[in-house]
């Protein structure tokens, strides 16, 4: 048995991925918080962009992109504070722009170019809240940090799932 790994399988890693914030998120506003869970959710998003940057055939700047996206992740995860929540909020988005620019060379349309937008207003929005919420004085605003979250989430699975889904009719 030999295994074939190709876009198709890293996109279904950043499905789980997101399938994992969601999940987390949902624990969260519930009271608990499953920390593991959020970490394999980061693992599974920094594996694809890793593996996205290695795949052969891409371009030189598909490879730069995704390997800087491996690199917020990375940093996100290390630095605390502000700038690892700006470096988390910037990951997605660029991931996400690296593949509609992508699309727009090979596949001649915008397929994903309103899961980018979606994405990236829920990054920014998600982002004001944390900040404010944590640096602010606005603990309050926690619960909908929380909420936030989960939509961000249930953004970033729509925006994988479409990728999933492309790869399936190519």
């Amino acid at each position: 048995m030999k295994l074939k790994f190709t876009r198709k399988t890293w996109y279904f890693l950043l499905l789980a991925s997101a399938a994992a914030s969601m999940l987390n998120g949902f624990a969260v506003l519930s009271g608990t918080s499953f920390g593991l869970i959020e970490q394999i959710a980061f693992a599974a998003a920094g594996i694809a962009a890793l593996f996205l940057a290695a795949e052969k055939g891409s371009a030189s700047w598909e490879k730069r992109n995704f390997t800087g996206v491996f690199v917020l992740l990375m940093v996100s995860y290390m630095v605390n504070g502000w700038a690892g929540y700006l470096c988390s909020a910037l990951a997605w988005p660029l991931l996400l722009s690296t593949e509609y620019k992508r699309g727009m060379e090979y596949q001649k349309g915008r397929p994903i170019q309103r899961q980018l937008q979606l994405v990236g207003a829920a990054e920014a929005l998600h982002l004001f809240f944390l900040l404010v919420a944590k640096y602010g004085g606005m603990a309050t605003l926690g619960f909908w940090t929380n909420l936030l979250w989960v939509l961000l989430a249930c953004a970033r699975g729509w925006a994988a799932l479409s990728l999933y889904k492309m790869q399936e009719d190519a």
